[in-house]
């Protein structure tokens, strides 16, 4: 028995042989491994696209929707602006509210939404042609009633102009923000749908737009509270070769006043008072109550009880406001004459 160098048995006294893997095989795991990593990429880069046209028409939904919103708006302007001449003050308040409005909340579908690298300049666009938007919008409104309160100012046909370049700059970066987005159909490989269009500028130009207002009656303020109709229950059956009204006999007579604004702005605390007048010491009253708000065209009943004895002469004044800044008073003051009858 041989114990080899090592001068004893053991286990590691016998031939070790190393196995070595054939070229062929390692090369042919090298090409695996190179394959797999390619496919991997591959893969990323297709998600990736496929996330960033997801982006992408995301953005442009939301663009679409935004300019489905501004159209709407601007067209409701344009038409306001040419007929202004025809407008009531009021009408065109509200009008105007409803505008600005609705273009704030285009502008808004714009301020969250998710911006693609390729479409950031049609977004500064955007934001810039709804920024200027806002601003016209805002000076045109007060610059409007203040041309038609006093046609004689500069100051409005100035905010006037300002106004029409605002909207105009606004109706430029739109157009220029659309022509942005339709070249990204070919690059990003996506559909660009169709735009609406979009003006905000006075058909007239701010030229036609400050004569309209100069010019126009509905416009121009005018506070005008009156008293509409006066009854009374119970009512009168007839009157006096004198023209006095009969009543039937009662001991309390009840006053039903109506009181309107037919001014073109809004009244705050308007007081209304009735004075029931006699010939008879003792028989007199008054009573008063304050409106807390009257809307142009609106008009508003009240109830005044009063207590009335026969055969006495009495006269019914009913006197509302005036308003602040109001010059027709005449319609303010309403009298009504009448006699309760005796009873039986």
């Amino acid at each position: 028995m041989s114990f080899g160098s090592w001068g004893f048995k053991s286990p590691l006294a016998h031939a070790v042989s190393y196995i070595y893997s054939p070229p062929r095989r390692r090369r042919r795991g090298v090409w695996l491994l190179a394959v797999l990593s390619l496919a991997i990429l591959v893969v990323v880069l297709v998600t990736s696209l496929r996330s960033e046209r997801r982006v992408l028409a995301g953005y442009i939904d939301t663009v679409q929707e935004s300019a489905a919103a501004a159209s709407s708006s601007a067209g409701e302007f344009v038409d306001l602006t040419d007929g202004l001449i025809s407008v009531d003050r009021q009408e065109f308040i509200t009008t105007m509210a409803r505008i600005r409005t609705t273009a704030s909340t285009a502008g808004s579908l714009l301020e969250d939404v998710d911006v693609p690298g390729e479409a950031m300049a049609a977004h500064a666009r955007m934001q810039l042609a709804h920024g200027s938007w806002s601003l016209g919008l805002d000076l045109v409104e007060g610059a409007v009633l203040a041309a038609a309160d006093d046609p004689a100012a500069d100051t409005p046909a100035g905010l006037i102009e300002e106004a029409a370049v605002e909207l105009a700059v606004g109706d430029r970066a739109y157009e220029a923000a659309i022509v942005e987005l339709l070249a990204l159909e070919d690059a990003a490989d996506v559909e660009i749908p169709t735009y609406p269009v979009v003006v905000f500028s006075p058909t007239g130009g701010a030229a036609g737009v400050l004569d309209a207002a100069r010019t126009s009656t509905g416009l121009t303020l005018r506070r005008d509270l009156a008293v509409s109709t006066v009854t009374l229950d119970p009512r009168v059956l007839g009157e006096t070769d004198g023209g006095v009204g009969i009543v039937p006999f009662t001991g309390q007579l009840i006053v039903n006043v109506t009181v309107t604004n037919q001014g073109n702005e809004p009244i705050s605390d308007v007081p209304v008072q009735v004075l029931l007048g006699s010939d008879r010491s003792g028989t007199s009253s008054s009573e008063s109550i304050t409106v807390e708000r009257l809307e142009p065209a609106e008009a508003t009943s009240l109830e005044f009880l009063f207590d009335v004895v026969p055969l006495v002469n009495y006269e019914i004044v009913v006197n509302v406001g005036p308003a602040p800044g109001e010059f027709d008073t005449e319609n303010n003051l309403y009298r009504l004459p009448f006699v309760v009858n005796e009873e039986g």
